[in-house]
């Protein structure tokens, strides 16, 4: 009985602690692409925050790298950041596809990459999904982003 309660606890602090990393990171990704402190911290988060088990957090935890890489001053280090960031968020989303969130974060990333790293393979369709899907998304706040984001890279004509 003493194991199953060790369990439980250790397996209730870890959700909570997911969940507090998940919505500090919805809050703070756009400033991980533009801030090296805020991006250091929240990749300094993740390595101490146990992420298995969700999906949508090794999707962020990939987009975080992919922030490191930016702001990382050895070119090597950048590419390697940038890289296992990449693969991180590939994996996530082949791990479940119909993620509107995870296809939402790609498309945020690709279009606003450099054309020489080559990743942006998937704008156009991951464009085409999030907009089929947005309805079904829970939050009026996420529409609203999604909304805004893709009109201003549209007029852009990054998208």
């Amino acid at each position: 009985m003493r194991a199953l309660l060790i369990i439980f606890i250790l397996w209730s602090t870890t959700a909570v602690a997911q969940e507090q990393l998940l919505a500090n990171v919805r809050q703070n990704i756009g400033e991980v692409f533009k801030t090296d402190t805020v991006c250091m911290k929240m990749h300094e988060t993740f390595e101490k925050t146990d992420i298995s088990g969700s999906n949508l957090l090794l999707g962020y935890k990939g987009a975080v790298e992919m922030g490191v890489g930016r702001h990382h001053p050895n070119v090597f280090k950048k590419m390697g950041f940038f890289n296992g960031g990449k693969e991180k968020l590939e994996k996530s989303i082949e791990n479940d596809p119909k993620n509107l969130e995870l296809r939402f974060l790609r498309l945020t990333i690709q279009t606003n990459l450099p054309s020489f790293l080559g990743y942006g393979d998937n704008k156009e369709k991951d464009k085409v999904f999030v907009l089929a899907e947005l309805e079904k998304a829970p939050s009026e706040e996420f529409k609203k982003r999604v909304r805004g984001f893709i009109k201003k890279a549209e007029e852009q004509g990054k998208l």
